[in-house]
């Protein structure tokens, strides 16, 4: 019975890390409608607002680990990121339907 037990753990679990992969998307070319930075006095969190080519904005959480990179593949300081500047963005979405950045790289 245990190993029947565990081997339903294990399935279950590995259906779970499948559906978390399944929730990573991109907008490639898109461009920066807004951009806002954390406050922690006003409880506020980064954010930046990227309009695709379709004209679909999504609104993408800037974490601390979200990678964020030059037209070089270089590492950038958040302040380089500029309105109507086009980015290339991999976010995902949590079972909550928040939009984490996974990487956000500037294109020339």
């Amino acid at each position: 019975m245990k190993k029947v037990v565990l081997v339903l753990v294990l399935l279950i679990g590995a259906s779970s890390w499948a559906l978390a992969d399944d929730t990573t998307h991109a907008v490639m070319g898109g461009f920066v409608k807004s951009i806002s930075w954390a406050d922690p006095l006003k409880g506020t969190k980064s954010e930046i607002v990227v309009k695709d080519t379709s004209g679909k904005i999504t609104h993408i959480l800037i974490s601390s680990t979200t990678t964020l990179w030059d037209a070089d593949a270089k590492a950038i300081m958040p302040d380089k990121i500029i309105v109507h500047g086009r980015v290339n963005v991999i976010y995902r979405t949590t079972p909550e339907g928040i939009n984490v950045g996974k990487s956000i790289k500037l294109l020339k």
